[in-house]
């Protein structure tokens, strides 16, 4: 996907561009202050694209600049997993395939779960990350595995096309089940982890605080923190 910036258009390349908000796994991390700052998680429910529900997660409850990944050139992951494991991802290919329909349904649930008016998110992440958040879901699913169904079968590829509809069906017909109402099983489950993820944040905030002033409890629990992490070191034969 490319796009011809244009000083007569809405993204310029100078004021504003193409926002790229995943990156590719193992190239990246974070710093503590802004984890702590601004809170970012990935879903349990997210399966797939989960460094780019990372951010959405945080994308716009906030006030100045926004969480982001910074690019270093040279910076580069190398794919490996061809060498040793086609076996796996031969295998794994048509459930892969049916992935990116779920995560076209998950995604634009998501963006609503995250802002009423969705279509915000949306256009802050276009064209990558948005290309899985749609105005119309369910029918777009629907016509796209249709049409790959239709693919798989003109092209003799029964085989395929069977199994395409076989995993297909039913982790689409979950997906649907999961999202579907004004107060789906989705928005309630983020707004449940949500909750968490900020206790966690509190409790980490509160601890610091009692670290701070000497606090006995606090002190007694830093201990057995230190006691587990102990226990949990590898010792090799020179140490």
């Amino acid at each position: 996907m490319m796009s011809r910036y244009s000083s007569n258009g809405k993204l310029d390349g100078k004021t504003r561009c193409i926002q790229r908000i995943h990156v590719t796994g193992g190239t990246n991390g974070i710093l503590i202050d802004s984890l702590r700052r601004h809170r970012p998680f990935t879903p349990t429910f997210m399966g797939r694209a989960e460094d780019q529900a990372y951010i959405l997660s945080v994308l716009l409850n906030q006030e100045g600049p926004r969480l982001a990944y910074v690019h270093k050139d040279g910076l580069i992951m190398r794919h490996d997993k061809e060498a040793f494991a086609q076996e796996a991802i031969q295998s794994a290919r048509i459930p892969k395939m049916v992935g990116d329909y779920v995560r076209i349904i998950y995604f634009s649930e998501y963006a609503r779960a995250l802002k009423e008016d969705f279509l915000e998110i949306k256009d802050i992440v276009d064209p990558f990350t948005g290309c899985f958040i749609s105005k119309i879901p369910v029918s777009v699913v629907y016509l796209r595995f249709a049409f790959k169904v239709l693919t798989f079968f003109s092209s003799k590829r029964a085989e395929d096309g069977a199994e395409f509809i076989r995993i297909g069906v039913q982790r689409i017909a979950d997906a649907l089940k999961f999202t579907d109402g004004t107060d789906s099983n989705l928005k309630e489950q983020y707004n449940k982890e949500r909750m968490g993820w900020n206790l966690y944040y509190d409790i980490l905030d509160s601890l610091e605080q009692g670290l701070k002033y000497r606090d006995p409890f606090t002190i007694d629990l830093k201990k057995k923190a230190e006691d587990i992490i102990h226990q949990c070191r590898i010792l090799t034969g020179k140490h």
